[in-house]
C-alpha cells in the first residue's frame, strides 16, 4: 500500500492547528521551509522518513497516527469515524463537535447507558 499524501497532509494540519502551532514554526522546528510544509499539508509532497519523524515529534504524536490509512497494523485508535471527520473541520467547528459530544457522553452516563 502507497502513502495517501492527501489523508497525511490533513493529519499533520489537523494536529498542528491542534497545537497551536503555524506553518513557520513547524518548519522551524522540523528545520525545513514553510513551503515545504505547506506541499506536505496540500498533499503534493510526501516527507522523508527523517521529516516525518521530526513532525511527529514536534506534534507529540506517533508516526503511525499521521500514518494511519497507510499501515495494515497500527496500535492507534485515531482510525474512527469521529476523528475523520473533526479532520475535514475548521477550528470552531471541531470545538463544537467535541463539546456536544462530551455533552452527550455525560448524558448517557447518567442515564446508565
Amino acid at each position: 500500500m502507497s502513502v495517501n499524501c492527501t489523508s497525511l497532509g490533513k493529519r499533520i494540519s489537523f494536529y498542528r492547528s491542534k497545537s497551536n502551532l503555524s506553518q513557520e514554526t513547524l518548519a522551524a522546528k522540523v528545520n525545513c521551509s514553510r513551503e515545504h510544509i505547506v506541499r506536505i499539508e496540500n498533499g503534493t509532497k510526501i516527507p522523508s522518513i527523517s521529516v516525518l519523524v521530526e513532525i511527529a515529534n514536534a506534534l507529540s504524536v506517533s508516526a503511525d497516527e499521521l500514518l494511519l490509512d497507510c499501515l495494515e497494523h497500527s496500535s492507534s485508535s485515531a482510525n474512527s469515524e469521529i476523528h475523520r471527520l473533526l479532520l475535514d473541520c475548521n477550528e470552531t467547528e471541531q470545538a463544537v463537535i467535541i463539546r456536544m459530544a462530551k455533552e452527550l457522553k455525560a448524558t448517557l452516563i447518567s442515564l446508565g447507558i
